[in-house]
């Protein structure tokens, strides 16, 4: 079954279109992103953390309006960049090597991927696994889903320095 192809006993709900009638036309890409294997000290600063986080939106051509960071004791951050187009946050395991991230934009010259990839390099990612949710489909007038394009997306990362 395709991303927008009918179950086979044809049941339709709301938020599931028929093919011929809907174009995939998304308001927005929300790319889900775990990290692992990363610099357990990329994932510690805090600092370090929101200056990549930042340089991922630059990378992804999003407009930058503020951000929230937070370190925990002992270990750990979580954070948000808040975009014109949305956002991108995190939230670090350090103690696992581990990042759990989220790259939502909307817009045609926003490039969420950009963001992601940079990411990667930036806290040295052995391995990036996503999934790709285009977001904000009109499936009835006024009445608006989603669809997973891309899941469980791996891939081996070489040349891990941003």
């Amino acid at each position: 079954m395709t991303a927008l192809q009918a179950p086979a006993d044809e049941v339709r709900r709301w938020d599931f279109p028929r093919l011929e009638e809907t174009k995939l036309k998304a308001l927005g890409t929300h790319i889900v992103c775990e990290l692992s294997g990363c610099d357990p000290e990329a994932l510690s600063d805090v600092e370090d953390v929101r200056s990549h986080l930042v340089q991922a939106a630059r990378e992804a051509k999003a407009t930058i309006m503020e951000t929230a960071f937070h370190r925990f004791q002992p270990q750990g951050v979580s954070g948000v960049v808040v975009l014109a187009e949305s956002h991108l946050s995190i939230h670090t395991w350090p103690e696992t090597g581990y990042a759990a991230m989220d790259f939502y934009t909307c817009g045609e010259h926003t490039d969420p991927w950009a963001a992601c990839e940079y990411a990667a390099r930036a806290f040295c990612a052995s391995t990036m696994r996503t999934t790709e949710v285009k977001r904000g489909i009109e499936a009835a007038k006024g009445q608006f889903t989603h669809v997973i394009t891309t899941d469980r997306e791996e891939r081996a990362l070489s040349g891990r320095s941003a």
